[in-house]
């Protein structure tokens, strides 16, 4: 096409490290120390990492869309929309299928789990990577409506799918 590019692969990859594997490692080496007084006082992790995940989206939809630069017009979030949705339900299926073939080991309970967990991401960590690999850029903002949108759009669908994969789970178990 004519045009070429620079990527500062170096830095961009002890970057990811750093803020991807190197807290993932300290976590676990912590979590090896303290895993005896986390039983007995039984923090609330839950509620903690719920509002972290919350203050991240939010953050992360008020930077997106305070940037005057976004220009998205209303159309094209439509059409982001349907195709996001479209790509989410799509990959579901397609797991669906893979591990419902006959030559598969997995039981029904082990295909929810395939489709849920196989088809979800989270803003935790797409967010700092799109921030790190595009740093400088102007159009982040821009970059990260997808993102933005495929997060709640597997909120949503995991919640409407789930009474029709349980039902589907429960004939398959019996």
């Amino acid at each position: 096409l004519g045009s070429s590019s620079s990527v500062p692969f170096t830095s961009i990859f002890s970057q990811l490290f750093m803020t991807v594997v190197v807290p993932l490692i300290i976590g676990q080496i912590v979590r090896r120390y303290i895993k005896d007084w986390l039983e007995r006082k039984k923090p609330p992790f839950g509620a903690i990492s719920s509002c972290v995940l919350l203050m991240i989206i939010y953050t992360t939809f008020c930077d997106t869309f305070a940037n005057p630069n976004i220009d998205l017009d209303k159309f094209s979030l439509i059409i982001i929309v349907f195709i996001i949705f479209s790509v989410q339900m799509s990959f579901m299926f397609l797991t669906f299928l893979f591990s419902t073939r006959s030559n598969s080991s997995f039981t029904p309970a082990d295909t929810v789990a395939i489709i849920f967990c196989s088809t979800h991401k989270s803003l935790t960590l797409g967010i700092p990577m799109l921030k790190i690999v595009f740093a400088g850029y102007e159009h982040l903002s821009l970059i990260s409506v997808p993102l933005l949108i495929y997060h709640p759009a597997q909120i949503l669908l995991g919640s409407l799918l789930v009474p029709t994969i349980k039902s589907w789970m429960v004939s398959r178990q019996k």
